[in-house]
């Protein structure tokens, strides 16, 4: 009986295995895009630091932060939807008509909520940035708004119809156009804050003709009320997820504006790229991983490959932020000035908390299976209330280092939650307590290690040692096989999708 079970064994293993070569194949070419489209608030940062006083950096993270905060709001869920339906729509003049109405519903609400900020700049100046000297800061992101959403979209229609090297033409333009507007009017014109956002108008308007020109043979002059009226009630429940989400990516430089300084605020914003460091390559796998988590929602070895995927994206995700933090300090005394240095230590756990985001992306596909969207909701509203009272607490008093941990703090409380309700609509065999528990452990390596390490080559070495040790136990646990990765519980059952 044994000779029997081996064969069934191998034969259910090939394909789960070719499965995670196919979702890693499709995360390293969405990853290409990502990195040349995310590379741009990387690559002005050097400059950008030197040029621009602290107070001036701040402003300019600032009202990046709360665009992308309206960015996240306005796209209604309507990613999520054109994922979800695209492929069940009976022909390819449905999808047409489809992803039209998806652009046209995301140009008419970005250009409404445009209109009201321009409105309203004054008194939001006043509000979100502590004066009404920063009115034609907020005036120059509320013009960008809907270029950014049309790039957005262009992005997932892309995404959505497999076509990545078009994705990461439309990213790779938008990086080189924004960057080198953005320091052409600073470097050459001398406009301070201005030039950035000039830049970043500019960038964004052209790469958005260009992204209609990508896309132009699957968007036609057509609208479906009840096309939208589909994707809005599958989307519209993720708006309150959008506003938590908000919350969490522009609250904390919201207490710092507030409770410390400006220049806090600049300093957190350097500490923030080490998120969208660790993001663009997080990121990546989240691009690939929802159209290809649906399109096996009802193999029957869904599960196991859905534990595995976790799994493993803990393990690597996890070692990439735990990299990112330990050698934050010395990638701060070459690309900043000395100012800068106290960014370090938030940046470990907004590493992190990158990773945490990712992990939420993955448990959440649940949800979306058993088309349960709003109970997103309850967790993305317990995450944002667990962002607020920890940079209420800790704001404040730590400055930079507390809105680092209070992030973390939402962001993980996000993946936790809403692991937790989606075991309840749609189980897997996801080994949780143990993913938590190495999670844990490279957070308070990179910590412990950033701290404690000799400074110089000494300290190169140390932390070197601290990832390889935390290489070699997730190798011991068996997280990149059935072994680590999968539950054994015999309760756990597959629930199909659409339930």
């Amino acid at each position: 009986m044994v000779r029997e079970a081996q064969p069934v064994r191998a034969a259910a293993v090939t394909p789960v295995r070719e499965a995670l070569k196919k979702l890693s194949a499709e995360s390293l070419i969405y990853g290409l895009g990502q990195v040349s489209g995310r590379a741009v608030q990387l690559l002005l940062v050097p400059v950008l630091t030197r040029v621009l006083a602290r107070g001036e950096y701040g402003v300019s993270d600032l009202v990046f932060a709360y665009l992308q905060t309206a960015v996240l709001v306005l796209v209604f869920g309507m990613d999520g939807a054109l994922g979800r339906f695209f492929y069940q729509e009976p022909d390819r003049a449905a999808r047409i008509r489809m992803a039209s109405t998806s652009l046209a519903f995301r140009l008419a609400t970005g250009t409404l909520v445009a209109l009201l900020l321009a409105f309203f700049a004054t008194p939001l100046s006043r509000a979100l940035v502590g004066s009404d000297v920063y009115r034609k800061y907020l005036l120059l992101g509320a013009v960008t708004l809907p270029f950014t959403l049309v790039v957005l979209f262009a992005n997932d229609l892309l995404r959505v119809t497999f076509q990545p090297w078009k994705f990461i033409a439309l990213n790779l333009a938008q990086t080189v156009l924004t960057a080198g507007l953005s320091l052409w009017l600073v470097l050459a014109k001398h406009m301070g804050v201005a030039g950035v956002l000039y830049g970043r108008l500019a960038g964004d308007a052209a790469c958005a003709l260009f992204a209609l020109v990508l896309i132009r043979h699957t968007i036609a002059p057509r609208f479906s009320r009840a096309t939208l009226r589909r994707m809005l009630g599958y989307g519209a429940p993720l708006v309150p997820v959008a506003v938590a989400y908000g919350v969490i990516t522009s609250l904390d430089r919201y207490m710092l504006q507030r409770t410390r300084s400006l220049e806090d605020v600049a300093v957190y914003g350097v500490a923030i790229k080490f998120f969208a460091l660790v993001t663009m390559a997080v990121s990546a796998f989240q691009l690939a991983y929802g159209p290809f988590a649906f399109a096996r929602a009802n193999s029957p070895d869904a599960g196991r490959l859905y534990a595995r995927v976790l799994a493993a994206y803990v393990a690597a995700a996890s070692l990439a932020a735990m990299l990112a933090g330990l050698f934050a300090p010395e990638a701060l005394a070459v690309l900043v000035p000395p100012a800068y240095a106290g960014a370090a230590g938030p940046a470990a756990f907004l590493a992190f908390a990158a990773v945490a985001q990712g992990a939420y992306y993955v448990v959440s596909v649940g949800i979306g299976l058993a088309l349960r969207t709003p109970l997103l909701g309850w967790s993305a509203g317990g995450a944002a209330v667990m962002a607020a009272v920890a940079n209420l607490l800790l704001a404040p008093r730590l400055g930079p280092l507390g809105a680092g941990i209070a992030t973390t703090l939402g962001y993980v409380t996000s993946a936790a939650l809403t692991y937790v309700v989606a075991q309840r609509v749609h189980p897997v065999p996801f080994r949780g307590v143990r993913l938590t528990l190495v999670f844990a452990l490279a957070l308070a390596l990179t910590v412990a290690g950033q701290r404690l390490a000799p400074p110089g080559g000494g300290g190169v070495v140390v932390k070197v040692l601290i990832a390889l040790a935390f290489a070699v136990t997730v190798w011991r646990l068996g997280l990149l096989q059935d072994r680590g990765a999968v539950a054994r519980a015999k309760s756990v059952r597959e629930v199909p999708a659409g339930t």
